[in-house]
């Protein structure tokens, strides 16, 4: 799968490493070490993914997704944030971003997220999950698919979209295991090799578990089955 990144970040280190595993994919990278830098080269060039830290040291990372939005609607943008400006991070995602990643990440998440706002690229139509119409309660969760909240014993649980998605597939369909492939193309619309649907799933139900999950170790909400098949059971 090939594509043009633009990775925008002020720390040399963390950009020669996210351009290196990139391209060791296959990737065509550009660089912008400033937000100044990145505004120009969104305006000359078309990216199909954007990596956007938040803080940088001439503007703030939610300027650039906003100027992308206006520019190139179709441009996945993933935002990579510290744990401090996690709030931050969640307002991006109010505004458009398609994921974020919270540093230090790993090589594995990074190219998940990467693979997955490249092949919403290739998907004939956006796909926004509508499996239901009810607001969906299990346990102790409750989603509401409305205004795309979800609440854990009445606080608030902040996920990203593919993270609300995935949850809500599995919600509506209780004690049914569902494979990775046909999970990635409920909730993003395109056809995944199995190799890439298990990556892909597999990071976000990671990371969805230590959202939701007292200990990710051992999960009460979304479980896995033997081949790769995930569940919510309402045991």
């Amino acid at each position: 799968m090939t594509g043009r990144i633009l990775v925008v970040d002020d720390e040399k280190t963390l950009r020669h490493f996210l351009r290196l595993n990139l391209q060791e994919q296959g990737y065509e990278v550009t660089e912008a070490a400033d937000g100044q830098t990145a505004l120009t080269f969104i305006e000359q060039q078309r990216f199909d993914v954007a990596l956007v830290d938040l803080r940088l040291t001439d503007m703030d990372g939610l300027d650039i997704v906003r100027r992308l939005r206006q520019l190139a609607p179709t441009t996945s943008v993933i935002i990579l944030t510290a744990y401090a400006t996690l709030d931050s991070a969640v307002e991006a995602l109010r505004q458009g971003a398609h994921d974020y990643l919270t540093k230090p990440f790993d090589t594995s998440e990074l190219l998940a997220s990467v693979a997955d706002g490249l092949a919403r690229q290739s998907a004939e139509e956006p796909t926004q999950v509508k499996p239901t119409e009810s607001v969906l309660e299990i346990k102790d969760l409750k989603l509401n698919p409305h205004n795309r909240q979800v609440t854990r014993r009445g606080e608030a649980v902040n996920l990203t979209p593919t993270e609300f998605d995935i949850l809500a597939v599995l919600m509506a369909q209780p004690n049914v295991a569902m494979d990775s492939i046909t999970l990635i193309r409920h909730v993003r619309g395109y056809e995944a090799t199995e190799a890439d649907a298990r990556a892909i799933a597999r990071v976000h139900i990671h990371r969805l578990r230590h959202k939701l999950e007292t200990d990710p170790a051992t999960p009460q909400y979304v479980t896995t089955i033997a081949g790769g098949r995930y569940l919510i059971s309402t045991d």
